[in-house]
């Protein structure tokens, strides 16, 4: 029994030498270059650019005024376009609200917010919200 035991103590050893060695560490290979003649961009499909590019038809959105349902939430302040009132937030009555992205010329102006019901009575200016 002396001998198993002699064994492992003899393993924790070797182990603390390979420890202190130090090892070199190797290098990564560099990078291969594009072989002579051809460019990196010639296999790569053209991306699109901030300015555009010839190859990338450049897509023109146009941005109309919308409207969504949300929930009134705490520390609301706003006042309804519809009726002046303040949009309040009440926690036993959980009220919605109705908030546009207003755009002209297809430029953003402002938002406008509304009690869920006034926008209603308005007839729905920004078109049915979405929920």
């Amino acid at each position: 029994m002396a001998k198993t035991a002699a064994k492992p103590k003899a393993k924790k050893k070797a182990s603390a030498k390979a420890s202190t060695k130090t090892t070199k560490a190797k290098k990564a290979p560099a990078a291969k270059a594009p072989a002579k003649g051809s460019t990196a961009s010639e296999k790569m499909p053209p991306r699109a650019t901030r300015g555009g590019s010839k190859d990338v038809p450049k897509i023109k959105i146009k941005k109309v005024s919308r409207a969504v349902t949300r929930l009134v939430e705490p520390g609301s302040q706003v006042d309804c376009m519809h009726c002046d009132e303040r949009v309040k937030f009440q926690a036993k009555m959980r009220h919605q609200q109705v908030i546009c992205n207003v755009y002209e010329k297809n430029k953003w102006l402002r938002v406008e917010h509304f009690h869920a019901d006034c926008y209603k009575l308005a007839k729905q200016p920004f078109g049915k919200p979405i929920d």
